[in-house]
């Protein structure tokens, strides 16, 4: 019995999908036959290289009197569990058929060598040999190293989300006829994303997609708040968008802190009647499944709060501007009300929720 097996690695099954060769591949003849039609059906293919160097190390091995064997594994097209599984079933067949005692590992990259802890938990590895064409080391690292990037879905989503906001953000303005106007938008909602981003803010967004799909999939009522939400937040980005051209396309520029402020005033509602919205579909949930809710109508009460500060501060500040122009004295009066107004909101929504605790600290001291 031979022991010791040169063991060729191919995890994506190039040699099944090319060659039609299912492995496992044993013998120093099959596998020659088998590197032959691989070269055959594509000259290119880095398996070639990687069986050939195989068959290179079994005849050293034989030469030196070793008793050896070799062997090709091959995985599946989907790398990852399906390849993996199906190369440690052929792992499993050479440990009853040959049950080496050690075997020398050969591959053609990086990916290949994800298969290691697999095979070490069936045999002991003696060497790993990396066969890369010279040629082309450079270009198989680069290519590697951007296909796994790419492939963790953290990466992926930060590389393509920017993109994907830029195509779809010129394309609606082409449509609509406004090309003029779609640098600047792009250029503000990436500096948007990339602020979400600094700040980890985007694990809200995240967050919220998460909740929307598992409310759904366990058929609870905030599945269709959250969706009532969604809308009313595009709805307000367009009219925040829509009051920001507005003031743009003044005769004189009122400038940039202005026209931010443009945009909260247009949208700032309808992103206060979104957030109600989440927080009254999870009141719903609570409720049908008998738990806490108070907290729910407390964050209800502080959106509507901050909302009110927001919209008093910016409507003082667009006081001096068409439509909103008034007289100094009635601008501070709004502002003065609508900030005693989110005080006042804000501390009654605050007391149920310090109320709830103050019951459950007192039942915990009973107990």
């Amino acid at each position: 019995m031979p022991k010791k097996v040169v063991l060729a690695i191919d995890r994506d099954n190039d040699l099944g999908r090319k060659a039609k060769i299912e492995g496992v591949v044993l013998g120093r003849k099959e596998n020659l036959d088998a590197a032959i039609k691989l070269a055959e059906a594509d000259p290119e293919d880095s398996d070639i290289n990687t069986i050939f160097a195989a068959l290179k190390i079994y005849d050293e091995l034989i030469r030196q009197g070793e008793d050896a064997e070799v062997a090709t594994i091959t995985g599946d097209e989907k790398v990852g569990i399906s390849s993996d599984t199906k190369i440690a079933e052929q792992l499993d067949f050479i440990k009853r058929k040959i049950n080496p005692s050690s075997v020398i590992v050969v591959s053609d990259g990086s990916e290949d060598e994800f298969v290691l802890p697999i095979i070490a938990s069936r045999f002991k590895i003696d060497s790993v040999r990396r066969i890369v064409v010279k040629q082309s080391k450079t270009i198989e690292g680069t290519y590697y190293l951007i296909r796994k990037m790419l492939s963790d879905p953290k990466v992926a989503k930060t590389f393509f989300v920017p993109i994907g906001i830029i195509l779809i953000i010129y394309s609606l303005f082409v449509f609509a006829n406004y090309p003029q106007y779609a640098v600047g938008t792009m250029i503000l909602l990436v500096g948007l994303y990339l602020i979400l981003r600094a700040y980890d803010l985007d694990t809200g967004i995240e967050t919220f997609f998460s909740n929307t799909k598992t409310a759904l999939l366990e058929g609870r009522i905030s599945f269709v708040t959250y969706i009532i939400a969604a809308v009313l937040l595009i709805i307000g980005f367009i009219e925040g968008f829509y009051t920001f051209w507005r003031f743009s396309n003044q005769p004189v520029s009122p400038g940039l802190i202005t026209l931010a402020t443009s945009f909260i005033y247009g949208a700032i509602w309808y992103y206060i009647a979104s957030g109600i919205f989440i927080a009254g579909g999870k009141l719903l949930d609570a409720i049908i499944e008998h738990k806490s809710f108070i907290k729910y109508i407390s964050m209800s009460f502080l959106l509507v709060s901050a909302g009110l500060a927001l919209w008093g501060g910016s409507l003082y500040i667009l006081s001096n501007y068409e439509p909103f122009q008034m007289d100094s004295g009635d601008a501070i009066r709004y502002f003065a009300l609508s900030i005693f107004g989110s005080v006042f909101i804000a501390i009654v929504g605050i007391l149920p929720m310090r109320g709830e605790r103050k019951g459950s600290s007192g039942a915990e001291r009973v107990v």
